[in-house]
C-alpha cells in the first residue's frame, strides 16, 4: 500500500539531501523517478485521503497521551487502517512508538 503522502514525504527528504549536498541534483531527479514509477506501477494499493482518514487520525491525536503523535504522523496511521494494513515502515523514532501504541507492526528502515 502507498499514498500520495508518502510519496511526498519521500521526496521531501530527497529534496532536503540535495539542498544539503548529500545528493546530486541528477540522482535526486532519478531516484524522483523511480519513487513516482513505483507507485505507478500498480504494485500497490493506493490510499487516499478522504474526510475519513481525516476523522481517525483526530481521534488518534486526542488519544495519543504519551507519544508526541505529528499531524502526518497521525494520518500516515490512520491511512494505514483505512487500508487495514498490519505493518507500517518507517525511519522515525515518533512514528514507531505511536504505530506500536496503536497495535501496527514496525519494520525499521
Amino acid at each position: 500500500m502507498i499514498s500520495e503522502l508518502a510519496i511526498t514525504e519521500v521526496l521531501s527528504a530527497v529534496a532536503r539531501r540535495k539542498r544539503e549536498g548529500e545528493l546530486k541534483p541528477e540522482l535526486a531527479n532519478r531516484i524522483r523517478d523511480a519513487v513516482l514509477a513505483d507507485a505507478d506501477s500498480g504494485s500497490f494499493a493506493r490510499l487516499h485521503l478522504d474526510p475519513a482518514v481525516h476523522r481517525v487520525a483526530e481521534r488518534l491525536l486526542l488519544a495519543t497521551d504519551s507519544v508526541h503523535l505529528r499531524t502526518l504522523d497521525a494520518l500516515h496511521l490512520a491511512l494505514a487502517f483505512s487500508g487495514a494494513a498490519t505493518h507500517v515502515l518507517t525511519f522515525d523514532r515518533r512514528m514507531r512508538e505511536a504505530a506500536l501504541q496503536s497495535g501496527l507492526n514496525v519494520i525499521d528502515l
